[in-house]
This record gives structure tokens, C-alpha cells and sequence, in this order.
């Protein structure tokens, strides 16, 4: 078990990383998009056929939040919501064009972010920083990536 003064060294990591990524800002980047909205979004781009409930569900949103979110994105022409062909009580959400549009400009800012933040690291650093967020991913996540 972690000691009190190991999990505060990880918690000031976290409040240090969400300043750094801007993620208690209003906006995205120079988007109108909060983040909970552009992440979203990103779902949406991730995986074809998703449902309201999915997202909730994957993002761990509340139901009547994602709601709210996915009209406001319906309203501003990003994203499309449809019937279900499979279950007439279900909705299926794609990206519009627009919203295409919209996800490619947030990948890039976000790309351009991370390059910016490691570029003062050499490519050795840069490595081992990879890696680290590789085994972080792998132990909390159980993901292989």
C-alpha cells in the first residue's frame, strides 16, 4: 500500500497535468466545446453505432446530462441522432460533417498540445515518458497499448 505522502505525489501530479491540459477551463481550446462535450464527441468518432446509453455508460456520464449534451451538439449541426433500425427505443449518433470537422481540429490542438509540452524533453526522455504513460495505462487500465 501506498503511503500517504506516495498518494499526495500523485494526486499534486493530477492537479498539475488537468492545469497544464486546460481542463478546468470553460472552453476547448478555441472551441465554444466544454470538454465533457468534445470528449463526446470524441466517443462518437471512436465507435460507429453508439447509443445515447454508451456513452453515459463509457464516460461514466449521467444519463440526464448526456442527454442535454448530445442536444445541444444536435442543435449546433455536429452530430446526427437517429433511429435505431435494431430497437425502435434506442438512438444511434454519428458525427455530421461539421462535426468531422470539428473532432479533426481537437485531435490536431490536442497533438500539437502534447508536442509542445514534451518538446523541451530529448528523445530520450521523451521515450521514457512514453513508456511511462504506457505502464500507467497498462496497470489502471489493464489495457495493452
Amino acid at each position: 500500500m501506498l503511503s500517504l505522502k506516495e498518494i499526495a505525489t500523485i494526486r499534486s501530479f493530477n492537479r498539475r497535468y488537468t492545469t497544464v491540459l486546460g481542463l478546468l477551463n470553460k472552453q476547448v481550446f478555441d472551441t465554444t466545446l466544454s470538454f465533457t462535450e468534445a470528449r463526446v464527441m470524441q466517443k462518437i468518432a471512436e465507435i460507429s453505432n453508439i447509443t445515447p446509453k454508451n456513452i453515459a455508460t463509457s464516460l461514466n456520464l449521467d444519463p440526464s446530462y448526456t442527454s442535454r449534451i448530445l442536444k445541444k451538439l444536435n442543435k449546433l449541426g455536429l452530430i446526427i441522432i437517429t433511429q435505431s433500425t435494431i430497437d425502435a427505443r434506442s438512438k444511434i449518433l454519428t458525427l455530421s460533417s461539421n462535426g468531422k470537422k470539428q473532432v479533426k481540429v481537437l485531435d490536431d490542438d490536442s497533438n500539437i498540445q502534447i508536442q509542445d509540452l514534451i518538446a523541451k524533453l530529448n528523445a530520450d526522455e521523451q521515450q521514457r515518458l512514453y513508456q511511462s504513460f504506457s505502464t500507467i495505462q497498462k496497470l489502471l487500465f489493464k489495457e495493452e497499448k
